[in-house]
């Protein structure tokens, strides 16, 4: 049998990426999914109503939330 060196065997920490950003449904504020895009067009999954906003858009409701 190899023996194997046990630094070989672990996993890799999961590193986020900075430009990863937490997008939350403006109606609800509840959370929908982490990404990136430039623009979103979905049905929310918690309160069953569209979301159709830029990338511009997504950024004023998150800092009216913050706030």
């Amino acid at each position: 049998m190899d023996t194997l060196n046990i630094e070989e065997l672990k996993i890799p920490l999961y590193q986020s990426s900075p430009n990863i950003k937490t997008y939350r449904c403006p109606h609800c504020n509840r959370f929908l999914f982490k990404g990136n895009v430039q623009k979103l067009n979905m049905v929310c999954h918690h309160c069953q109503k569209m979301i159709s906003a830029d990338d511009n858009e997504l950024m004023m409701s998150e800092e009216i939330t913050i706030s």
